[in-house]
């Protein structure tokens, strides 16, 4: 099979989002032996996620154990798709394309949208985060950021202006992280790894029911709690857990 000539399929593939979802997807075409795939194209806000850091302690949020980050280096996706580090702002079904956020225009004969759970906090609240440019009614604070913000990494980097506001000994700042899920605790991890000081660090932890119980009817409470994947807040005073 190495020695036969593989079949060239030209088809526009557009995949949005670097979701475990999108990479499966796109390893599975890549993997097909007797067929090359010439046009396929990531896009991912912030670009994929391997290349956000070095060390596991610099990492700031949560990721899937579906792909560890040297199973995402050695599947070298940069030299064999497209990757763009950009934000879909629209669809155009009729004309088969995607516009980005800088008003770039993609076209497509697949489209695959696989942009995983995202946090959608700041949205309940009319907020956007401080990497993502305000539509509508939404407003957006120089210093409030979603975990899901695909600038991130960027804004919290080390010597960074937000990084070196908390870490400044002479005027010292707090910073307050809202959440209760596993991401909570991998951003604090980030942040006493960039040089922020534990006092500094103020836990808001929500109620289970906070922002989701909504979509629930009263009588599904029980199923709702459930369903929800909430850090089991005694697994962090188990001996037995690591």
């Amino acid at each position: 099979m190495l020695s036969e000539a593989k079949i060239v399929k030209n088809a526009r593939i557009v995949v949005v989002g670097a979701s475990d979802t999108s990479i499966s997807f796109i390893e599975a075409l890549l993997s097909i032996i007797y067929l090359n795939f010439s046009s396929i194209v990531l896009v991912a806000p912030g670009g994929l996620p391997h290349n956000h850091f070095v060390e596991k302690s610099e990492n700031l949020k949560s990721y899937s154990t579906s792909y560890t980050r040297e199973e995402l280096k050695k599947m070298m996706l940069e030299s064999r798709v497209r990757v763009i580090n950009a934000r879909m702002v629209d669809i155009d079904r009729s004309d088969k394309n995607i516009v980005l956020h800088d008003d770039t225009v993609i076209p497509y004969d697949t489209l695959i949208l696989g942009m995983g759970i995202q946090d959608k906090t700041l949205n309940t609240l009319n907020y956007v985060s401080r990497g993502i440019a305000p539509h509508g009614e939404d407003k957006r604070a120089d210093q409030i950021l979603s975990i899901d913000d695909p600038h991130l990494y960027s804004h919290l980097r080390t010597g960074g202006s937000l990084i070196n506001i908390l870490t400044d000994k002479k005027k010292v700042k707090n910073c307050v992280i809202y959440g209760r899920t596993l991401n909570t605790y991998c951003c604090i991890q980030g942040l006493l790894h960039r040089g922020v000081k534990p006092e500094q660090i103020i836990l808001v932890q929500p109620k289970v029911e906070c922002h989701v119980e909504e979509s629930y009817d009263e009588p599904d409470r029980e199923t709702m709690r459930q369903d929800l994947p909430f850090i089991y807040q005694d697994a962090f005073d188990d001996e037995t857990i690591e």
